[in-house]
């Protein structure tokens, strides 16, 4: 009625832990599945505008990027991250479809987008 209760009060208990001769063996414990992992949402809106800035960090060692992604739907989403030196745009792209942040379609667009930037910025450094 008067909204959502804290999120304090929606806390699970910890399971008790059982004794140590009521546990499973090993054996069973590697036969046993692995959970499967939830799936990511999917993005479903399509980029319509991308805007990327890239600084060096205080001590010069590290690109900081942040991207601004303006949604079909007007909703604007801006990510950051501090490059590795191993990173690349396709790879940053792929990512960021897999964890439901951009619609798969405009993986290739990101990545090209990306490519140009980091391209742009590093040669200017």
């Amino acid at each position: 009625r008067n909204g959502i209760y804290p999120l304090m009060n929606f806390a699970v208990s910890r399971p008790h832990a059982l004794p140590r001769a009521l546990s499973q063996p090993q054996e069973d414990l590697q036969k046993a599945k692995t959970p499967t992992p939830e799936p990511f949402d999917v993005e479903t809106r399509k980029v319509v505008q991308m805007q990327c800035n890239m600084e060096l960090n205080e001590d010069k060692s590290q690109w900081h990027l942040t991207l601004l992604l303006i949604l079909e739907d007007k909703l604007h989403r801006q990510l950051s991250y501090d490059l590795l030196p191993t990173d690349n745009s396709k790879d940053l792209a792929t990512e960021l479809v897999h964890y439901g942040f951009i619609h798969e379609d405009d993986c290739e667009k990101l990545a090209t987008f990306l490519e140009s930037a980091f391209h742009k910025h590093r040669s200017q450094a």
